[in-house]
């Protein structure tokens, strides 16, 4: 089974897109309790190994998780977009954050204190148990991922990322991945991916683009993992 260089799978296997937690009137009380604000491309929000007294939630845009890795470089471990929400885990565990947050285009987060966050908790029922849901399905994400990571070749570890990944864009189902992204969340060198990539395109399960892959067949890409291994909807 091909892993890449060595410790940066590690890193792949907690990579996880769906953080998607808050939509519609629950969103609009965060937007109340917290405090709005633009982050330009580039700009790191969070940082790894500092403690953390509050929550971000993204109300547009996209943060990139980072993990460090000890030669010194970085790999994208996750992608966060609008409902997702970081540090949660952190604050309620009192630890450090496990990676860098970093806006890979112009982003609007809501950033709440841990002190507010917990009131809203309390206050809000409703709110409570969607949070613990999102908290409960990032860690069968992760569960998901790591079984693929171990267990299927890489064609199929490429298959996870791109279906876990996917977006409905007017009838089109479409990944907004660049190769060197996808090589990232797999833990595989970048030529590997790209070899991979043109086998699904043989295929004609897949279109490929710069910065954007078409899913043209579904369950064709399902077939590769087995139903039990297959990532979640989003709910």
């Amino acid at each position: 089974m091909p892993i890449g260089p060595p410790g940066r799978w590690i890193s792949g296997v907690s990579a996880r897109h769906d953080l998607t937690l808050l939509e519609g009137e629950m969103l609009a009380h965060l937007r109340k309790a917290g405090t709005p604000r633009g982050v330009p491309a580039g700009q790191l929000v969070a940082a790894a190994g500092q403690e953390t007294h509050r929550v971000l939630v993204v109300l547009d845009g996209e943060l990139e998780l980072l993990a460090r890795l000890p030669s010194g470089g970085r790999v994208v471990m996750a992608l966060v977009r609008r409902g997702g929400v970081i540090a949660d885990i952190p604050v309620l565990l009192g630890s450090p954050m496990p990676f860098d947050a970093v806006a890979s285009r112009g982003t609007w987060v809501i950033e709440i204190t841990d002190r507010e966050w917990m009131h809203l908790l309390q206050q809000f029922p409703a709110l409570c148990l969607r949070w613990m849901a999102s908290i409960a399905r990032r860690l069968d994400a992760d569960r998901r991922r790591l079984a693929v990571m171990m267990t299927r070749r890489l064609e199929a570890q490429v298959a996870f990322i791109l279906l876990e990944q996917q977006e409905d864009e007017s009838g089109r189902i479409t990944v907004r991945l660049t190769h060197e992204v996808i090589a990232d969340l797999v833990g595989a060198r970048r030529q590997s991916v790209s070899r991979v990539m043109r086998t699904l395109t043989d295929a004609g399960l897949i279109k490929s683009g710069y910065g954007q892959v078409e899913l043209t067949d579904v369950p064709g890409l399902e077939a590769l993992l087995g139903g039990d291994l297959l990532p979640q909807p989003s709910r």
